[in-house]
This record gives structure tokens, C-alpha cells and sequence, in this order.
């Protein structure tokens, strides 16, 4: 008995009719692979849950408004993992087929027919493999691409052109081709961003001349992660158990309500898959930097309904600069489980430890801002810096297929962070007399434990003889912090040409002793919010996407000051501030569409007060963006042109001429106002055929429009944001001879930089630089490769992070190597 599955004729589109027919063509043979019609590379979002293959290929076949017809033998007892993502027709079936030794084959009339798939050596193998090729849908393992089928930052599954938003995805092969293990090594590698050292750990992420404040997202569940001054926006978190990074750039309002007008950053972790596999890499490199990790997946029971996944990860490194290490390990495990065909259950769990010996603080200057020249291997503090990291993240989720046109989908996290640190750091400017400089040192013992929920409702509705989608959802997250802290002078000094790495480490009891400032800090921070999506068809090609959420925040923090014994409780409040969010999409032809958004965004400052006792309203922000986005060659490749603008407001500045009962004797006022715009060019993905590229290209200026201090007007407001940022990276695979080798190159690059030395006024600035990168691999056999990774090829010499006299003044790496060997099973 065969199977049909077609639109009804008599019924809205999207629809299916299931019926019955003679196997009348069991004995011709496969037939000619047709051209797809432009039905067939339309490309729309999907959300099918988990079955019998049959199930599947039937509510695949009802949403997209196709006909295919199969014997049901051919998938009797076979499971589908079902299908998320955005897809063409064709790359849905190959998705769904993936895993099967089934095809779906273009027929002349627009309908498929099922087949078997060629076994090698056939006449048909290499259509088959190209069709697999194009089968991109959100998750990027295993794809093979710098670009993906959708993104989920912004709710639901949408292509990177149904986005009218810049958002560039770092895909697994991207961390994989250049190693990226870490937040810090992602951002430095994505279009768009600025990474600015800390003095105290910890990196600063920038976007669009602003800083990315906590903006983080686990799954889409929003957490205040990396907003705090002991990790800056970064944290530890390894990227072992990620399937992709999703970085959106402008005013992120609609993913948790509070935050900067910078964007925001999603971290979307791997899964169980539908057949076994296991990876083993190992790696060694420049600095003593070795890695190993474990990665094994698949299905847990015969029917494929439990899926399981575990990752292991250990790296010990040192660094250029003299006695620094490090040494992380990661552990990770997670099961996926079919409760029904329609309903999938999730969970995880990620244990990462840090153990390391930092060298932070960077380096002092010349009292003129001048540099000293020292030696890029220099670290001028203590051997006994210490710093210990350990995060414990559960994770769950459950996603229901209510009906052929609603999803629901439910995610929580829950995260707990332990931090113990101690170091020294060099602080004070050398002159020509005197090249002894003032340790600074800090301890921390630091928790913090973050709880997230998001759970929403995807869906379609007919209206006006169109279809349109809508989203509605609510989101929340808790935040515990506890911080004892104490910063303090050490009674030795630091010669600069000279260094002492064994300068006597202080017990605790210095550190409270001799506070310059510090005390226990208990934090809570309360956000929550409801919110809403609709994209309405209002044309064939022209869609509205009108969005808002309406959100309440309430954090409250109890300080003591242990250098004077006085307390301090701050608290801020936010009652129903509405964030909007508007957007237009227009079809130019099959391959370019036009778009323009309007975003917002607050940030809270009601724990400053004004002179007269007021709280200070939020910090707002809005973000406009106008450009055309490409999706070529069946979503294998997507690019993006825009032209965007933001102006931020009512910024909190000191009011120097007040004094207010706070920790720094001031009060505050809601007076900074500044604006930010420039244009992105951004292409990913495979450009030529065997040529994966990412590539992406910003101009951003940045103006102060109004300062408390008014000699600022004018001046540039963000000055160690580059003008000019390329970042680029492409791999090549060879063919004929040269087949099993793969050639890797890219380049970081951007103009000049600089900071306004606060002792002279004086400009101290990095001038523009490049820095080339480059990969070769080479492909043993199916299961063996290896890889050899150079960075910095041309030892360039440059600071990546331009501070003041005293310190903060970081070298960018010199040249170095990495040889890596994987086995995929």
C-alpha cells in the first residue's frame, strides 16, 4: 500500500489530503531529477516534533503545501527527529531523510516521490549528496557552513533575510576551523564587536559604540550573566557543549526587557542526535596548549525516542606572558526524550572548573602616555595570583506540537557561579626617574546564582485571506549575588624593567586591615515580562512585524563599607515600562530583500539619586536600521548591507557640585545623551562552491550630543571603538589531487583607537593594525584528519586593549600554533 500526500484542492493552503492509490509504479525505475520550481525554494519556519517517520513526513508535507507519494513499506518502524528550522521544500524533506537511506525526488509537476537513496558509485550519488547540502535549518553541526538555515534569538525559527535585524551566527564549524573555545575567543572573531580588556579579569564586549551589558541567553532563556565587575561581560563559560553562538547587534529590548542599546548574545547548546556518533580531538600548541575532548551522542532506546549527548573537555595552557596558566575542565550531559510524537522533553546538565595563575592589570605607561617598550612576555605581578572558577548550569525545556499551526514551547536554566580570587596589579605612571610602581592588589569570594524561564506560543492564524505568525510568550529571571571584596595598596613596589615575581603574598586579614575600599555586597535582581510578536502578511511580498513587551524590575543591593564601617541599600524599580518594536520586510525578488526596524531599549538607574532625593529615571535607547539582505543558492549563503543609528539618553552622570549620602559622596543627574550610527556589510556561508566565507565589515561613529560637562559636546563619545572593524575568515576545500586538503585564511583588522589620558588630557592611541590568520587540514581518511593553526602570522606587535598611564595597557598575542587530530566515528 502508497501513500499520497498533497494539498486539498477545496481547502485554505497549507492543508493535506491523505488518500489511498494502487501501487501502480513499484516497478519503474528512478526517475530524472527535475529543477525545483519557486514553490519549492520558498523557504518558511517549522516546528514538528518527533515520530514515526511516516507522522512526520505527512505534518511536514500538510505545513509546506506539498505532494509526495511513498510505499509505506519503505518507512514502516522508522523515527524522525522532526524537523525545527527554517527550510525550502526540498531541504525539509532532505532534513527529515537525513538519517534514513530514503530521498525525496523533484518531480516536473512540483510534486516528490520517495525513493531509495543511490548506494556509491551510482549514476544519481552526486544529486543526492547536493541535495543534503542544502538541508540548512537552525542547529549547525554537522552542516558543514559559516551560515545557517535560522536563527532563534528573537523567538521562534526565522532566516538570517526574515530577520529585520543584524544578527551574525558563529556555526560550530567556525569554533571548530579556528578553536574558539571561550566567550572571549568568539567575540573577538564576530563582525561588528570590540573586546576591551579588564584590569580585573573578565573582557568588555562592544557593539555599535556601545557596551554589551549582560545581554545573555541560554536556549532563548534571558539570565544577568557577565554584567558584574568581577568577570566584566564575560564569563567561563567553554564552548564544548555549543552548537552555535547567535549575536544579534543594536537595542535587544524584546529578549528580557533591561539592558543596553548594544545588542545581545545567544548560546544555544548541543543536543542528542538520531544516530550514533562520537568525536575525539586532541590538540597541542604554542605555550604548552593542550586539549582534549570527548563528544558521543545517539539514541539511547530502539525506537530512537531518547537521545542522549556528553561532552568532555580538559585544556591546560600557559600564555605569552611569563608565569601565567590556566587549566579548565568541562563536563557536560543531556538527554532529549519523545513523551509523544507532538512532545519533547529536555534536559541538561554542564559542570566547568577554572584553575588558574592570571596575569591581569596589564601594562603602566610613561607619565606623557608614552610607552615603555617592554618586552610582550612581560608580566609585572606576582606569581601568587590566584584565580578559582566553578559553574554548575541545569537545563531544561519541553516543546508541544498542539496542532499542525501552534508550538508551544517551555525553557528553564538555572546557573550557580563561585568565584575566589586574589592578585596584584601594577598601578601608577613611570617617569624617567622612577620606574617603581604602587601594587595594587584585590581579593573576592563571590557567588551568584541565576534562575531563568521563557515559555511562549508559536504559531499561524488566517486573516484577510492571508496567513500571518504570531508569538506570545513571558520570560523572567532572578539573580542572587554575594561579594566580599577588599582592595588594598601592598606595602612593596614594582620595578618595571626589573620585575619581582615573589613579592610576599598578604594574608586576608592586610586586605581588610588596609581597604582602601571593599565590604560584603549582597545583590537581588528581580526581571520579568510578558511579550508578543505578529508578522502580518500584508502583501505577497511586504510583511509587518509589530512587537512589544512589557516588563517590571526590581533589585535591591546591601553594602558595608568595611574602610569607614558604614552601609549603603540601593534599590531600583521599574513598574510596566513597555519596550516596542516595529520592522518591514520587502521582497525585492527571489533572492534580496528590503527591511527596516525600530527597536528600544532601558536601562535602570534608580539606585542613583538626584540632589533632591529622586530617583533617576532609566537610560533609553533607540535603534534604527535600514538595509537589504541576500539569501542565495538555497540559504547556503546569506548577506546583508545596513545603515543604522542609535541614540541613547538621560545616561546617569556625577554631579561633581553635589553630595549625596552614596559610596562616592555625589549625586547624580539624567544628562548624557549621545548618538552612535554607521553602516555593517556582512556575507556568510558558501560563497563559491568548496569556499565557506565570513566576512563582515563596520563603520561606526560615535557623538556626544549632551554632557554635564559641556566641553564634551561633540566629541567623539566611545574612543577606543575603531571606526573602521574587518573581521574575515574563509576555508577552502581543494578537489582533484589536492582533495584532501583544506586551506584556511582570515584577518582581523581596524583602524586606530585611543583614551584621553585622565592625568595630561593628552590622546593615548593604538594606531591601526591587522592581524593574519591561517589554517591547513588535511582529511587521513573518513575518520582521521588533522589540522595545523597559526595565528598572528606575521607577529605583528600592537596593544588589543589601550588603557591609561597606571595601567590597562594589554599586548595582543605574538605569533603562535596550534596542531590539532580529530576522529569522527
Amino acid at each position: 500500500m502508497s501513500f499520497v500526500y498533497k494539498p486539498g484542492a477545496g481547502r485554505l493552503a497549507g492543508a493535506v489530503r491523505i488518500g489511498l492509490f494502487a501501487l501502480a509504479a513499484s516497478g519503474v525505475g528512478v526517475a530524472t531529477v527535475q529543477a525545483a520550481t519557486p514553490a519549492q525554494h520558498a523557504v518558511q519556519s517549522y516546528d514538528i516534533a518527533a515520530g514515526s517517520l511516516t507522522e512526520v513526513l505527512s505534518r511536514f508535507a500538510s505545513a509546506a503545501g506539498a505532494a509526495i507519494s511513498f510505499d509505506a513499506r519503505q518507512t514502516a518502524g522508522q523515527q524522525s527527529p522532526g524537523l525545527q528550522g527554517a527550510y525550502s521544500v526540498g531541504e525539509g524533506f532532505a532534513r527529515i531523510l537525513a538519517n534514513s537511506a530514503l530521498q525525496a525526488e523533484p518531480q516536473a509537476n512540483g510534486s516528490y516521490v520517495l525513493r531509495p537513496r543511490p548506494s556509491a558509485g551510482s549514476a544519481l550519488e552526486l544529486a543526492a549528496t547536493n541535495v543534503n547540502a542544502q538541508a540548512l535549518g537552525a542547529t549547525t553541526e554537522g552542516s558543514g557552513s559559516y551560515t545557517t538555515g535560522a536563527v532563534t534569538i528573537t523567538k521562534g525559527a526565522h532566516s538570517l533575510r526574515e530577520t529585520p535585524q543584524s544578527v551574525t551566527v558563529i556555526t560550530r564549524k567556525m569554533l571548530d576551523d579556528q578553536n574558539l573555545t571561550t566567550i572571549d575567543q568568539v567575540m573577538e572573531k564576530t563582525p561588528g564587536i570590540t573586546v576591551y580588556d579588564s584590569t580585573m579579569g573578565g573582557k568588555y564586549f562592544y557593539s555599535r559604540g556601545f557596551r554589551m551589558s549582560g545581554q545573555y541567553e541560554y536556549d532563548g532563556v534571558p539570565l544577568d550573566m557577565g554584567n558584574s565587575y568581577v568577570q566584566a561581560d564575560s564569563f567561563s563559560s567553554d564552548m564544548a557543549y555549543y552548537d552555535r553562538v547567535e549575536v544579534l547587534r543594536g537595542a535587544a529590548g524584546m529578549m528580557k526587557g533591561s539592558g543596553g542599546t548594544a545588542g545581545g548574545v545567544n548560546f544555544v547548546r548541543k543536543r542528542g542526535q538520531s544516530t550514533p556518533q562520537t568525536q575525539l580531538s586532541l590538540s597541542g600548541g604554542t605555550w604548552d596548549n593542550y586539549r582534549g575532548q570527548v563528544d558521543t551522542g545517539g539514541p539511547l532506546n530502539e525506537s530512537g525516542t531518547l537521545r542522549g549527548r556528553a561532552v568532555i573537555a580538559e585544556q591546560s595552557k600557559h600564555y605569552f606572558y611569563d608565569d601565567a596558566s590556566r587549566k579548565d575542565q568541562v563536563y557536560y550531559g543531556a538527554l532529549d526524550y519523545d513523551l509523544s510524537p507532538d512532545t519533547t522533553l529536555g534536559l541538561g546538565i554542564a559542570y566547568e572548573d577554572v584553575d588558574a595563575n592570571p596575569c591581569w592589570g596589564g601594562m603602566p605607561r610613561y607619565r606623557d602616555g608614552s610607552d615603555l617598550k617592554l618586552s610582550r612576555s612581560t608580566c609585572l605581578d606576582p606569581s601568587w595570583n590566584t584565580w578559582r572558577s566553578q559553574r554548575t548550569a541545569t537545563f531544561s525545556d519541553l516543546a508541544h506540537q498542539l496542532n499542525d499551526n501552534w508550538a508551544l514551547k517551555v525553557a528553564g536554566v538555572y546557573s550557580k557561579n563561585t568565584q575566589d580570587i586574589k592578585y596584584a596589579f601594577p598601578s601608577g605612571a613611570v617617569t624617567p626617574s622612577n620606574s617603581n610602581v604602587r601594587m595594587l592588589g584585590s581579593m573576592y569570594d563571590y557567588d551568584q546564582v541565576d534562575y531563568g524561564l521563557d515559555a511562549y506560543l508559536d504559531g499561524k492564524f488566517e486573516a484577510l485571506g492571508r496567513e500571518h505568525q504570531l508569538i506570545v510568550g513571558l520570560n523572567g529571571s532572578r539573580s542572587n549575588k554575594n561579594d566580599f571584596y577588599s582592595v588594598a595598596f601592598l606595602p612593596q613596589t614594582q620595578d618595571v624593567f626589573n620585575p619581582d615575581k615573589h613579592l610576599p603574598k598578604p594574608d586576608d586579614s592586610y586586605f581588610i586591615a588596609n581597604s582602601t575600599r571593599g565590604g560584603p555586597v549582597d545583590s537581588v535582581t528581580k526581571q520579568y515580562g510578558v511579550y508578543s510578536t505578529a508578522r502580518l502578511k500584508l502583501a505577497d511580498p511586504l510583511t509587518f512585524v509589530l512587537g512589544g513587551r512589557v516588563s517590571w524590575y526590581h533589585a535591591e543591593t546591601d553594602s558595608l563599607f568595611i574602610n569607614s564601617g558604614t552601609s549603603e541599600t540601593a534599590e531600583t524599580k521599574e513598574t510596566g515600562q513597555v519596550t516596542p518594536f516595529a520592522g518591514l520586510l520587502l521582497d525585492l525578488n527571489d533572492n534580496l530583500t528590503a527591511y527596516t526596524s525600530y527597536s528600544e531599549i532601558f536601562t535602570p538607574q534608580g539606585n542613583l539619586r538626584s540632589e533632591s532625593g529622586a530617583a533617576l529615571k532609566p537610560l533609553v535607547g533607540q535603534s534604527y536600521e535600514l538595509g537589504i539582505k541576500g539569501e542565495w543558492y538555497g540559504g547556503r549563503l546569506n548577506s546583508s548591507f545596513n545603515l543604522f543609528r542609535t541614540i541613547q539618553k538621560d545616561q546617569a552622570q556625577t554631579d561633581y557640585n553635589s553630595s549625596c549620602p552614596s559610596s562616592d559622596g555625589y549625586c547624580y543627574v539624567n544628562a548624557g545623551k549621545v548618538r552612535a550610527q554607521g553602516f555593517e556589510a556582512e556575507v556568510s556561508g558558501e560563497l563559491i562552491e568548496r569556499l565557506q566565507l565570513l566576512a563582515g565589515y563596520t563603520y561606526t561613529q560615535t557623538k556626544t550630543l549632551d554632557d554635564i560637562d559641556t566641553s564634551l559636546n561633540g566629541e567623539a563619545f566611545n574612543s577606543y571603538v575603531p571606526r573602521h572593524v574587518l573581521r574575515m575568515w574563509g576555508d577552502y576545500a581543494l578537489e582533484g589531487a589536492w582533495e584532501r586538503f583544506t586551506l584556511g585564511a582570515g584577518v582581523n583588522a581596524q583602524s586606530d583607537n585611543f583614551r584621553v589620558s585622565p592625568l595630561s588630557g593628552e590622546k593615548i592611541s593604538q594606531g591601526g593594525y591587522a592581524v593574519w590568520n591561517g589554517r591547513v587540514g588535511y582529511r587521513i581518511d573518513d575518520t582521521w584528519s588533522l589540522a595545523l593553526n597559526g595565528n598572528n602570522l606575521f607577529d605583528k606587535r600592537y596593544y588589543s586593549t589601550i588603557g591609561t598611564e597606571t595601567f590597562g595597557n594589554y599586548y595582543g598575542e605574538p605569533r603562535n600554533f596550534m596542531v590539532s587530530v580529530k576522529a569522527d566515528f
